[in-house]
């Protein structure tokens, strides 16, 4: 089964919407009794127990939520959403793992369960206009002054619906002399795209860029780079601006290139997110995500689990632009041949710094 980081697909991405814009009144409308409330627990624990990439946290995450349990902590929720959040924090709490949540929604189902195809089909086609109003997650790309490409990805869809957008941009970004990835805003996504991208900025050699390894099977899926659409962005000075917003698929798109040395990290920490997992079913309309998987860098031997990915420069994340943009400048400016060059980046400083 293909895994994927927390908000890669579908799926994933519109239950946490639809979970997050639930309203109290229809959660109030359906108040939780203590059986359930015992039931969804037992379920997460299990779950956690036979899935979670690291089988000693899950137990001792276990042993602590149980001790909640005869405290008496959730006795008085009634409330689904206040009750999903409070496992949520308390989970992420113990095993500081920030892709773990829990949510509640009725409305869904089961991932495994029978599927209305028609359902299916229009809740994709729904998502997908949804994406394209976002540019399916490349919302704005530039060229600035001094002829420096900028390219802004908020997340990473699937190559199938993302490929060509991805493609696109880069053509047109082909002719610039240096380029900015902005990943700021970029929460994540699918690991397939992050290796799309990723490969613009290698030869044609295949590059190893990380591997996903998995509880289940004990299975390590390699990525590596592969062959793309159009010209590739080779030789040329690349910046990735980061900040704590920065997760998951985005920090592995900074990490890939910057233990590769392919790319200089300008701004803030990011958000320490490595784990990739899969939707469980808690039953009684409740559902979490699982992390059953680590990243694992081919250089580091690492991730940056809980740690974030840091950056080479660090600066306030809304500084970040304006650095990369000066410091990709007095790059070019530095391995100028000529005096038309010189004098071209000078301009661009000169308008970027008044």
């Amino acid at each position: 089964m293909k895994k994927q980081f927390f908000l890669a697909t579908l799926v994933a991405m519109a239950t946490v919407f639809v979970a997050q814009k639930m309203s109290a009144q229809e959660n109030q409308s359906k108040p939780l009794d203590k059986a359930t409330k015992n039931a969804v627990i037992a379920s997460l624990l299990t779950q956690m127990d036979d899935k979670y990439i690291f089988p000693e946290t899950a137990k001792a995450a276990a042993l602590k939520i149980k001790e909640y349990q005869k405290k008496g902590v959730y006795n008085t929720i009634t409330d689904p959403g206040e009750f999903t959040r409070l496992l949520t924090e308390q989970y992420r709490d113990i095993i500081k793992d920030k892709h773990l949540s829990v949510w509640y929604n009725p409305n869904q189902k089961p991932k495994d369960g029978p599927k209305d195809e028609a359902v299916e089909k229009e809740r994709e086609a729904r998502f997908l206009r949804h994406m394209g109003r976002q540019n399916f997650g490349l919302p704005k790309l530039d060229i600035l002054e001094g002829n420096v490409g900028y390219l802004k990805i908020d997340g990473f869809g699937p190559v199938d619906k993302v490929g060509e957008t991805v493609t696109g941009a880069m053509m047109y970004l082909a002719n610039t002399e240096a380029l900015i990835i902005d990943l700021r805003d970029n929460g994540g996504g699918e690991p397939d795209l992050v290796r799309y991208v990723a490969s613009y900025f290698f030869g044609d050699e295949p590059v190893h860029i990380n591997d996903l390894y998995y509880r289940k099977g004990n299975e390590t899926t390699e990525y590596w780079t592969i062959p793309v659409h159009g010209k590739k962005y080779i030789g040329k000075p690349v910046y990735v601006l980061i900040s704590g917003r920065t997760f998951s698929g985005g920090e592995e798109l900074a990490y890939d290139l910057q233990t590769q040395k392919r790319a200089t990290l300008v701004g803030e920490t990011t958000g320490g997110g490595a784990n990739p997992g899969d939707m469980a079913d808690l039953g009684n309309g409740f559902f979490a995500f699982i992390p059953d998987g680590r990243a694992i860098n081919p250089i580091t031997k690492t991730n940056w689990e809980g740690v974030g990915v840091k950056p080479d420069v660090a600066v306030p994340a809304a500084d970040a632009l304006k650095k990369a943009h000066t410091m990709a400048l007095e790059e070019l400016l530095e391995t100028a041949t000529d005096d038309m060059s010189r004098d071209f980046y000078k301009k661009g400083l000169e308008a970027i710094q008044q």
